[in-house]
């Protein structure tokens, strides 16, 4: 028969004293813990109910790759172009992700987007009064009667935000992607103002479609140019009839970029106003303040506990 050593029972015994002790200090502090949980529980309330609505509108587009024909007639002939000594242009990439990296960019941003919108309505709005559909601005930043820029800054900091600073902003409520699967394209905007949210999408739409549009065509006149001027000094007759079609297929590219309505992304899904907001997740925010104000109530009922019991042991004559 085996027998269980003194010193396990011991530990054991003394386990199971702390734990009776542990749900006795805690029960005795129960009215603490409850009224500490009770206040945090109240501000995350407060802070979640302080907190604007933010509405998120989007697309979905499609990629339309017009230029595909026009990659593969340069393969085709670029060869024989070659033994000519003539250097034909070449292209490569997808339209679709040069339009993400552009939307991306800080030139796109700028040159394209900042002119059609109010910097104030990227910078300083508060809040959306839904009834009015109208915008409270921030006092500290934009005097929304004056239409002055009022925030307080240091040099060489200007009293209106920099584009660079502006940029930040729109990389946060901005946001664009390309499904690998489908090859989809989803541009989605975020801001206070559901109506802002939608009318900003749209902008960008417009505005990608022209800036690669006006690349294309200037690109086509110069391509066109340029094999226009080859044609003189080209010997070989079957280099003049792939320079012919190069020059035809330029002509339906330009065709192309004139013509279409929708060049670089066909819209599968249009941007529409939200009705729902996608943030702030007020009851998720009161559920986390709340279990953080009890945590923190318990830790410091049991750090106080056992502060004080360790202070009465330390105590000269103890026993």
């Amino acid at each position: 028969m085996n027998n269980v050593p003194t010193d396990q029972l011991n530990n054991n015994y003394d386990d199971e004293i702390d734990l009776r002790e542990l749900f006795h200090v805690l029960w005795d502090n129960i009215f603490y813990i409850g009224a500490i949980t009770s206040i945090f529980s109240l501000i995350s309330i407060i802070y979640a109910l302080m907190l604007p609505n933010i509405y998120q509108s989007q697309a979905v587009m499609m990629p339309m790759e017009a230029n595909q024909g026009m990659s593969g007639m340069l393969g085709q002939y670029s060869g024989m172009a070659s033994l000519a000594g003539i250097s034909l242009p070449s292209e490569s990439g997808s339209k679709a992700q040069e339009a993400i990296a552009r939307i991306q960019s800080f030139e796109f941003f700028s040159n394209s987007f900042l002119p059609h919108i109010k910097l104030e309505n990227l910078m300083a709005v508060k809040k959306w009064n839904q009834a009015s559909n109208t915008l409270t601005y921030d006092a500290s930043a934009f005097n929304s009667e004056s239409g002055q820029w009022v925030r307080k800054v240091k040099p060489p900091t200007s009293t209106i935000p920099s584009s660079q600073k502006a940029y930040k902003q729109y990389q946060e409520i901005m946001s664009v992607s390309e499904d690998k699967k489908t090859s989809f394209v989803t541009l989605s905007v975020e801001h206070k103002s559901p109506v802002i949210a939608q009318q900003w999408v749209e902008i960008m739409m417009d505005q990608i479609d022209q800036v690669m549009r006006d690349q294309d065509r200037q690109t086509a006149l110069q391509s066109i140019a340029y094999l226009n001027s080859l044609a003189p000094t080209v010997n070989y007759e079957e280099i003049k009839k792939a320079l012919s079609s190069l020059q035809q297929e330029q002509m339906k590219r330009l065709m192309m970029v004139e013509a279409s309505e929708n060049y670089i992304f066909k819209v599968l899904d249009s941007p529409i106003v939200p009705e729902m907001k996608v943030k702030p997740k007020r009851s998720l925010i009161v559920i986390l303040g709340t279990m953080l104000g009890m945590m923190l109530s318990v830790l410091g009922v049991l750090v106080l506990h056992y502060t004080r019991t360790s202070s009465e042991h330390d105590e000269p004559g103890f026993r």
